[in-house]
């Protein structure tokens, strides 16, 4: 788990909901959203039978060269 600096938590504080967040090593944008949404938004892809975490999908998910 990382932790916010105080400068980064007055900015998601401040930021549209949800807050992007930008690795600047890589371009890659992420969105920050509380984990009460994530685990609704996980436990609604299950009701479909598949999970996020499925290894089925693991050729959907972008691997850097």
């Amino acid at each position: 788990m990382i932790e916010l600096t105080k400068e980064q938590q007055q900015a998601l504080d401040q930021a549209e909901q949800p807050a992007v967040v930008l690795d600047p090593r890589t371009g890659q944008e992420y969105l920050l959203i509380p984990r009460q949404i994530y685990e609704l938004a996980r436990g609604t892809l299950k009701s479909y039978g598949r999970g996020w975490d499925d290894p089925a999908d693991d050729d959907l998910i972008r691997k850097d060269q």
